[in-house]
């Protein structure tokens, strides 16, 4: 089975479905995205996330000729890490910036890329009983959505997944009238049992705006915020906002101006809980096809750790090295190819996920100590920040009682 013979399909047009798109296509292979919305609808929409892009993942965006956002207007320099209970204080460095850019420009781009290197867009919603149809359209078919149910085809694995629902109610807010720290970063301020407090700069296309990002714990003080809809009444959301920021964001507060503050409009602000889940890595389809899962559909993850999109984009590129060689070889995408693939992805993401998991669960006494002593050594704090995106697998080395 030559290259330029074979057809890869690939469903979902999030960050792991366009890298792996992109990666292929670099590689010669036919691809072919189903994607539910247009680049424009994309660019329109609302709010998809605030994932935050480490310094792996710029390098895959360079490698792949789609790093469009490189100027310091679109990058967070450190973590400003605040903890209420004890109360400690601290900021580290990223050795490489992390990119922090809306993705309802950062997606389009990257769409726009593959169908002008040759790859074909299908803007359609794919829901499960199409995939056999699909599948047998394509030598290899990637689910790399969990949109329209796709993510129920893979099977929960309870051993990974130790949690039934969210563990934090999220609001995420672009607002206007307040100023990035200095220099800028991702300011995290913590409140045990509580939940977290976070705001950072945010790139769009018509300049850097800030976000204001609540993490909630179920049950907690902070929830009734995460829930409370802007819609009903702008101004009593601004003004709990405000309040909930004032009494527990000390970070944060003092760059804020009362008298300019407020939400961007209706259409930036996110709001919901992910359960955090692990999922077989393939399904079969019948006829001796199979589908493979990535992204959202193999793993989410709670945004606390800044994981899920930097795992979909390494999946994406151990996924594409593994298509391209088994195309090299003629053989088909079988079982056996499946199983191995769901294995490789599973071992690169392992440290990722447990890291984000344990970020959702009251902080051990090893934890606390780890940051007691980030908080008095420039060294400790810079290594926790830089690992805290990029090398998730140090951070649980540095946890482990020995």
């Amino acid at each position: 089975m030559a290259l330029n013979e074979a057809s890869i399909g690939i469903v979902g047009a999030g960050i792991g479905g366009l890298h792996l798109g992109l990666y292929l296509r670099r590689h010669g292979v036919a691809v072919t995205l189903y994607t539910d919305r247009s680049a424009d609808a994309v660019r329109s929409g609302r709010l998809l996330n605030t994932a935050s892009l480490g310094g792996y993942t710029r390098e895959r965006d360079r490698a792949l000729g789609v790093a469009h956002w490189e100027t310091p207007d679109s990058q967070v320099f450190c973590i400003h890490f605040d903890l209420e209970r004890p109360a400690l204080r601290f900021r580290g460095d990223f050795a490489t910036p992390n990119l922090l850019v809306d993705m309802r420009h950062y997606l389009p781009r990257l769409l726009e890329a593959f169908e002008a290197r040759g790859g074909r867009v299908v803007v359609q919603e794919v829901d499960p009983p199409q995939l056999t149809q699909l599948a047998r359209d394509h030598a290899c078919l990637v689910i790399a959505s969990g949109r329209s149910g796709l993510s129920e085809l893979f099977p929960r694995i309870a051993e990974h997944s130790p949690f039934h629902e969210p563990q934090r109610r999220i609001l995420a807010v672009l607002c206007t009238g307040m100023r990035p720290s200095e220099p800028p970063g991702l300011v995290i301020q913590a409140v045990p049992g509580s939940g977290e407090l976070l705001d950072y700069p945010f790139f769009r296309e018509d300049g850097r705006v800030m976000c204001i990002y609540v993490a909630a714990v179920p049950g907690g003080p902070f929830e009734a915020m995460a829930r409370m809809r802007h819609g009903d009444d702008p101004a009593a959301f601004r003004a709990a906002l405000l309040a909930l920021v004032r009494a527990h964001a000390p970070l944060t507060w003092p760059r804020i101006d009362p008298g300019e503050f407020d939400v961007l409009g209706p259409s930036h602000l996110l709001q919901g809980g992910i359960t955090p889940t692990v999922r077989r890595g393939h399904a079969a389809l019948g006829d001796g096809r199979f589908a493979i899962a990535l992204g959202d559909a193999h793993i989410t993850h709670d945004p606390i750790g800044a994981q899920g999109a930097n795992v979909a984009s390494r999946a994406a590129w151990i996924l594409g090295q593994r298509i391209v060689a088994r195309l090299a070889t003629g053989r088909s995408f079988d079982a056996e190819f499946c199983a191995q693939a769901e294995q490789a992805l599973w071992e690169a993401a392992r440290a990722a996920t447990e890291w984000s998991n344990l970020l959702l669960r009251p902080p051990s006494q090893r934890f606390v100590e780890l940051l007691i002593a980030a908080s008095r050594e420039p060294a400790i704090a810079n290594a926790y920040v830089d690992n805290f995106t990029d090398h998730p697998e140090r951070q649980l080395e540095a946890l482990r009682d020995d």
